[in-house]
């Protein structure tokens, strides 16, 4: 914070956390709001937003709105691979703005980006159960 106010990209940050979570809710039908931005947790933070589950198992989402992703999606990932360990929910994703898309619609947010690994892919395809987990 500068003189009491957030920096821009923390704001930027969190319009960005509170469009996902009401998009999710509305899209969800999510009237209890069980999806919920996440409050830090220092060096142990589990997410930007949780409440979202996949196969009953938890889900970790990880927000960036920033005005460029070039160089920085391998950081984004590991970041959400670390913060759903933290949580330890199975599943992880980072939800990222697209330049160009508004955050003011329905239409707009379902094309806005989500990133995540090939394991994910497999664990929620899989209901949970993947082959070959041994190493």
């Amino acid at each position: 914070m500068v003189d009491g106010r957030m920096s821009r990209q923390k704001a930027k940050g969190t319009l960005l956390e509170s469009k996902v979570v009401n998009y999710l809710r509305a899209r969800l039908g999510d009237s209890e709001q069980t999806i919920h931005r996440e409050v830090l947790h220092g060096t142990k933070d589990q997410g930007d937003i949780t409440g979202l589950r996949i196969h009953g198992q938890p889900v970790v989402l990880e927000c960036k709105n920033y005005s460029t992703y070039t160089g920085r999606l391998k950081e984004w990932m590991q970041e959400g691979r670390t913060e759903a360990g933290n949580a330890d929910a199975p599943y992880w994703f980072v939800v990222f703005k697209q330049k160009g898309l508004g955050l003011d619609s329905l239409s707009s947010m379902d094309n806005q980006p989500v990133l995540t690994d090939l394991k994910t892919l497999a664990l929620i395809a899989g209901h949970g159960i993947i082959e070959g987990d041994e190493e």
